[in-house]
């Protein structure tokens, strides 16, 4: 995990390919995640790594994002 700054919940860390797979996965479930009201924060870093919080992660968490494979 990846710590933004003080104060600030944990990002997780995803490489260009686990973030493309990410973005895959909400293009295919978007109508669910805005259903539920899940939004979610992307940062692009200068070691060229993503980081990425779901602001809600009380129905889906980032890892079973990435474990799914049908997207």
């Amino acid at each position: 995990m990846y710590n933004v700054g003080e104060g600030e919940k944990e990002f997780t860390k995803l490489t260009p390919d686990e973030y493309r797979n990410f973005d895959m996965w909400v293009a295919k479930n978007n109508q669910a995640l805005y259903d539920n009201k899940i939004a979610y924060e992307t940062r692009w870093a200068k070691d060229q790594n993503f980081y990425v919080k779901l602001l809600d992660e009380s129905i889906i968490t980032i890892e079973e994002i990435l474990l799914d494979k049908d997207f």
